[in-house]
């Protein structure tokens, strides 16, 4: 396994948690109703599971990578963000009350 794959996999993972995000709060903010678009239920609960999930597979492919290379500040740096994304989804679930 190359030395920056686990690196880019794990920003791979952050990227598209945070397009998912951005898709929902677009949604949420747009005048249109997308509950009449069939089929759209099981597709926006896969996107659900898709951006609870992604944080925490980002945390464990850059805490992989900081085992692999520990003295590059990169893969620290992501293990950051990894984390913050984590910590900062959990927060947002917790003080929600939809759940």
């Amino acid at each position: 396994m190359a030395k920056t794959s686990l690196r880019i996999a794990s920003i791979y993972c952050l990227v598209i948690w945070a397009a998912i995000w951005l898709l929902f709060l677009l949604i949420r903010l747009s005048p249109l109703d997308i509950r009449i678009i069939p089929g759209i239920g099981p597709v926006m609960l896969i996107a659900l599971a898709v951006a609870l999930l992604a944080p925490i597979v980002a945390t464990g492919i850059a805490g992989t990578a900081l085992v692999r290379q520990p003295r590059v500040p990169l893969n620290w740096l992501i293990f950051g963000c990894a984390i913050a994304a984590l910590v900062g989804q959990e927060i947002l679930f917790a003080i929600t009350r939809w759940l």
